[in-house]
């Protein structure tokens, strides 16, 4: 029989044990609690490309349609994230943003109204749902441009646009090997609950077949890369830590692998990307580049026989009157004015010229025009023009070479997006669309510190 203080002894040791016992069980409540804590926009940002460049985008909620990818799924919660922390004043949009706000706001409004429109005419059932999902997708678009300008530092703007480039080098490989392999190589990729609303199979242009990757179409995939060579050719001017094959692998496969594409697309892409980047290099820099891509050209004949003639072939047919898909372009823009009487100011309704009602039109201003109308055209319009001036604008106001080079690799961005915007409909698919907004809200961002550093205000952190 234990005496009391043999009792209270036993006592003080058995609360001991259960403090040793449950004090590591607390310590990792507490470190997961940290780690909620530092979730913040950029790493956000981080997840979204992530889940845009690596999960197939043909992968798909079937009931949502093309809207329903795994990254704007993530938007939509990303989107919950924002709003209850701006609640609790946790995020706050960063001053010296309002350009890439106001360009979305007067989207947004755009697709309002054509969703008004639509309602005011006798539309097919499948109209008013794609209406529907229009409007789900520009509830989508928001979080992009709210984490974006929610930036405000330059690192975390410096560290996504090294995460998509390294990313579309992966996709750039994935793309060579289908190319060499002639078949898809992520076909095979299934995720419970999602279903494919795009075919797998791999057409073929002359003798060579069209790889997509993890897009959903070839031109997604030629588009999507063009937008990263840019900031990978920045990459490899100034990140002189790593050694020269390193910097310069990514621009070398991102270029190929859209020439590999043969695509118009990709080689009006790639001279408007070089002439907005040539005309702000230094002469040196200028002839240094053309001495390399000469050779280049070169190899690209000698590594993949008939390539080069194949794409100037596309560009020779279509000035002698035009091969099948330039005739179908044609065809199409030229009996579109029936469905433009009476709704050319607010269009017909966003998402609502279904192909399988109407048809085609492979040229995003003319499938804008004719669900938007002339408000959603210059809406439109006025993304790329907004990403061009942000990009120029804070380019202006940076003093550092490798900042000053962002700047002008968002200038090529938006005149890219103006051009090939009227190749095919570039914000029907959810990869360069997610791109296109992704950058709109990023060269925001960079605007934003220029302009604070150069009022004295910013970190020196940045």
């Amino acid at each position: 029989m234990p005496t009391g203080s043999t009792a209270a002894e036993a006592r003080r040791s058995a609360v001991r044990d259960v403090s040793v016992t449950t004090a590591p069980r607390h310590g990792r409540l507490y470190r997961s609690q940290q780690r909620l804590r530092t979730l913040g926009p950029d790493s956000l940002l981080a997840i979204y490309i992530v889940l845009l460049l690596v999960v197939p985008a043909r992968l798909v909620v079937a009931s949502i349609g093309a809207t329903g990818t795994v990254a704007n799924l993530f938007l939509l919660a990303a989107l919950l994230w924002y709003a209850i922390s701006w609640l609790m004043r946790r995020v706050q949009t960063t001053p010296y943003t309002r350009a890439p706000r106001v360009a979305l706001l007067f989207y947004m409004v755009a697709i309002l109204l054509a969703y008004v429109a639509v309602g005011r005419r006798d539309a097919d059932a499948s109209e008013y749902s794609a209406a529907d999902r229009a409007l789900l997708q520009l509830l989508i678009w928001l979080p992009v441009i709210l984490l974006t300008t929610s930036l405000t530092e330059y690192r975390q703007i410096d560290r996504l646009l090294r995460l998509f480039v390294k990313l579309c080098t992966w996709v750039a490989a994935l793309a060579m090997a289908e190319f060499v392999l002639k078949q898809s190589l992520t076909a095979w990729i299934v995720i419970p609950g999602l279903s494919s609303n795009a075919a797998s199979e791999l057409v073929a242009r002359g003798d060579f077949v069209r790889p997509t990757a993890t897009a959903s179409n070839t031109l997604e995939l030629a588009a999507t890369l063009v937008i990263a060579l840019p900031f990978a050719i920045q990459q490899a001017l100034y990140d002189t830590d790593r050694k020269t094959w390193k910097r310069w692998a990514p621009v070398f496969l991102i270029a190929l692998a859209s020439v590999m594409t043969v695509s118009r697309t990709s080689v009006v892409g790639l001279a408007i990307v070089l002439i907005v980047l040539l005309l702000a290099w230094p002469a040196e820099r200028v002839v240094r580049s053309l001495m390399v891509m000469i050779p280049a050209l070169a190899a690209t004949r000698v590594l993949v026989p008939g390539l080069v003639g194949t794409l100037i072939g596309l560009f020779t047919a279509m000035l002698d009157g035009g091969d099948d898909s330039t005739q179908s372009r044609t065809a199409t823009s030229a009996g579109v004015s029936e469905f433009l009487d009476g709704h050319l100011w607010f269009g017909r309704g966003p998402g609502t010229f279904l192909p399988d009602l109407y048809r085609f039109t492979d040229n995003q201003y003319l499938l804008g025009l004719l669900e938007v109308g002339v408000v959603g055209l210059a809406a439109i319009v006025g993304l790329y023009v907004t990403t061009i001036h942000c990009g120029g604008a804070g380019r202006r106001r940076f003093t550092d070479p490798a900042r000053r080079e962002t700047g002008q690799a968002f200038v090529a961005v938006g005149f890219v997006m103006l051009v090939v915007t009227a190749t095919f409909d570039t914000l029907s698919f959810p990869i360069v669309a997610g791109s296109t907004f992704l950058m709109l809200g990023l060269s925001g961002a960079y605007l934003s510190i220029a302009r604070r550093e150069a009022a004295g205000i910013g970190d020196s952190a940045q």
